[in-house]
């Protein structure tokens, strides 16, 4: 009998542990954590809101964005942890130039930022105290219901000849709140220094190909950021935890290389920073929230009048759709599309601003739509208080989640058949596009126009393609000058802020706002060429130097050409605009040091220089597509946009192989075109390909062909009646048509 209990007792304990360990891989069942913004924001000085950054001399800037539970009551553990850990990041962004050891200094948020403003009027008067900023953003890394990893992405100038740049990264756990250490997430936190090592080796590798190494010095230690994600264990390195390697470093182990270590048991496949595979909307019990937006409605100005005459509301009415996935789907309405939600907003009075927010819809909608991407449209018409008949002509808008989320559209208005000036309420775009301000936000009285860029680089406002800086000049330009018109002060118009778009073109942007801001306000002033430019723009390295020389000396000032710059930004900003002065961009630039400088901060300088680079050539790059594209749009008779394929460079020449496309993405119908017989004849490749070279501050169209797939030089060189030519394409391909290397079309 005693071995019987025995038996039956051994097989309950096997039973736990199978249980256990069935327990431990089991997929999470729990919903995740429903999160919004906590904002934080405070201008203070006597030109916050009256000068562009880089002409303010007394200016304090505190602009943070913490994450919060939604809707949490102040006894809620999770969000009591989260605040307390966002605070003490923020608490060192406003006031690390004073304290550096923990326990020192403000304990509290609100005298950290007493103390931050304290520090810019210690520094009054002198040239920093205008640019005082300190700026957090936050990410979701993984919200799976079971644990919380999240980021905390921080800026801060408080004077002096550097910034402060460092991201935050934590785990909590969802039903207790506890922010976890590296004891609770792994059984041997010892165990992971050789890896972390491994992998900081890995992933600075030309660090150490040119001498780092840790030693005494600068022992290697675990990170103080760190936590959980979907694909491994992530690691984030402060610029000062390993300070000689020269900024940031970040890598994630997959959960598979730790093993038996891992105390925890790791998110399920397919756990995200949300239960929303797609990553636009954010999660709501089983629903899932539309991102928010607002309609701004602009009356002409007897569209007004006659509106306030009769008493008459505006109604703004959003209808969300999409396409279903099933041809059958018995979801879809009548015309044939998934109806996902409807909204209308009435406007009356003064108001002419609709915000949508908070919409939902349930996420097992989502599984039925062939493009999880909803769709937007529009309308806006009268609220038939006065007339049985809508009395307003307007625009529309449509367009995805994706693309109109934290956005404000200016949508235009009329009566119907009144004639305009500007033919308001006839496009099919928005009027503008500006960037909007989070909930909770002080107002300001003028949003900044905010511009769109797509991963190949395409450049769009306000849901409308724009090819080319010019083009965008262009679109702004009369919105700036009926501001104007209307008595907008210079200091009032609006600024320019731009979404996915890299360093270099956002920066090319900013500058051409600002300089045609100048010219329509008279900012500007003549210069010794006798050409109008913005007087008090900071000073650029001369033309004269195509290839800017960069000189780091042994106190930390940085000259570029002889010029001082006053930081890295200012550095990036004036080789930017320097290498694009030249026809040909360098691959590289050597950084001439003078006396003794740290390994550290070289690897800063060098960082910026190449980061530099990069930016140029992608606005290069940006410019030869355009210039390419324009002439294939023409020749084909139809607005196109090319996907590249291939782009390669040889000094100031450029070899572009590329699809042609419509603006909308779809195919060109080449049946319609000039290249109708080569195509029906199956002698055409959807394809183009063509050689540029820059020149005199643009791109020259040296010679192109549509519909082939590889470069035709031998018929290049007949048509060009050039012996030679200068191509950066295959060696064999310039051989078989007899062409010389070294010429030049």
């Amino acid at each position: 009998m005693r071995k019987i209990t025995i038996s039956i007792a051994g097989l309950f304990g096997l039973a736990f542990v199978f249980s256990c360990q069935s327990k431990k891989q089991e997929p999470s069942t729990a919903q995740p954590v429903s999160l919004e913004n906590r904002v934080v924001r405070q201008n203070k000085g006597t030109d916050c809101d009256k000068q562009p950054d880089s002409q303010r001399t007394d200016c304090a800037i505190i602009d943070f964005s913490i994450p919060k539970i939604q809707g949490a009551d102040t006894g809620n553990s999770l969000d009591k942890s989260i605040n307390a850990w966002a605070d003490q990041f923020l608490i060192r962004l406003l006031t690390w130039t004073d304290y550096n050891e923990p326990g020192k200094g403000p304990q509290t948020l609100d005298a950290a930022i007493q103390r931050f403003h304290t520090i810019h009027n210690e520094n009054a008067g002198s040239v920093f105290s205008g640019m005082f900023k300190a700026i957090c953003t936050n990410g979701t890394l993984l919200n799976d219901g079971r644990y919380l990893t999240l980021m905390l992405d921080g800026y801060s100038f408080l004077g002096g000849n550097r910034a402060l740049e460092e991201v935050a990264v934590a785990t909590f756990d969802v039903e207790t709140g506890k922010q976890l250490t590296f004891d609770d997430l792994v059984n041997d936190p010892n165990a992971l220094l050789p890896m972390a090592q491994a992998k900081v080796r890995e992933t600075r590798a030309q660090a150490f190909s040119e001498g780092f190494e840790f030693d005494r010095t600068e022992p290697f230690a675990l990170p103080s950021s760190y936590g959980l994600s979907p694909d491994g264990f992530v690691f984030h390195y402060q610029p000062d935890e390993i300070f000689r390697l020269g900024g940031a470093t970040e890598f994630t182990v997959p959960y598979n290389e730790l093993g038996a270590n891992l105390k925890v048991s790791p998110p399920h496949a397919g756990a995200a920073g949300s239960a929303d595979p797609t990553g636009i909307y954010k999660v709501q019990g089983t629903n899932l929230v539309i991102p928010t937006f607002e309609i701004e409605v602009n009356n002409s100005a007897t569209t007004g009048n006659t509106l306030a005459k009769k008493k008459e509301t505006v109604i703004v009415s959003a209808m969300f759709w999409a396409v279903p996935k099933d041809p059958n789907e018995k979801a879809k309405g009548d015309d044939g599309f998934i109806s996902v939600l409807n909204k209308d907003i009435e406007l009356s009075g003064d108001n002419r601003i609709a915000r949508f927010e908070g919409l939902t819809f349930n996420k097992n909608l989502l599984e039925k739509m062939e493009d999880q991407d909803v769709r937007l449209l529009i309308n806006i018409f009268s609220g038939r208080k006065s007339s049985r008949d809508n009395l307003l002509d307007c625009g529309i808008l449509d367009m995805k989640a994706s693309q109109f989320a934290n956005k404000r559209f200016v949508l235009g208005c009329k009566l119907i058949g009144e004639r305009t000036r500007s033919g308001a309420g006839t496009s099919g775009f928005p009027e503008a596009c500006y960037a909007l301000p989070e909930s909770g936000a002080a107002p300001r009285q003028r949003l900044p126009f905010l511009v769109d860029c797509s991963e190949n680089g395409n450049m769009q406002f306000a849901g409308r393609p724009v090819k080319s800086y010019e083009d965008l000049v262009a679109t702004l330009r009369p919105l700036l000058k009926g501001m104007i018109k209307q008595g907008v002060k210079p200091a009032d118009l609006p600024g320019i802020e731009t979404a996915g778009c890299m360093m270099g073109n956002s920066s090319a942007i900013r500058d051409y706002y600002d300089e045609m801001k100048a010219e329509l306000t008279g900012a500007g002033k003549k210069n010794s060429s006798g050409k109008t430019g913005n007087a008090t723009r900071p000073a650029s390295v001369p033309a004269r130097s195509a290839t800017p020389a960069v000189t780091l000396k042994q106190n930390g000032d940085l000259f570029v050409n002889g010029l001082e710059v006053t930081d890295l930004e200012h550095l990036r900003k004036v080789l930017q605009e320097t290498l694009l002065k030249g026809n040909a961009i360098p691959d590289k630039l050597n950084l001439k040091t003078v006396g003794q400088t740290g390994m550290g901060m070289r690897a800063e300088v060098n960082t910026v220089i190449a980061e530099s680079i990069a930016g140029a050539k992608w606005v290069r790059k940006k410019s030869a597509l355009a210039k390419l594209n324009a002439a294939v749009g023409k020749k084909l008779g139809t607005d196109t946009r090319l996907e590249p394929g291939s782009y390669r460079t040889s000094g100031n020449f450029a070899y572009i192989s590329a699809k042609p496309k419509q603006t909308n993405g779809n195919a060109i119908d080449y049946r319609s075109t000039t290249y109708a017989g080569e195509f029906a004849a199956g002698k055409f490749a959807d394809n183009t390909i063509g050689l540029l070279r820059y020149e005199k501050g643009a791109w020259k169209i040296l010679i192109y062909s549509i519909g082939v797939s590889k470069p035709p030089v031998d018929i290049w060189v007949k048509d060009t009646k050039r012996p030679g030519v200068c191509l950066p394409i295959r060696p064999a391909d310039q051989q078989a048509a007899g062409l010389a290397g070294s010429g030049a079309l």
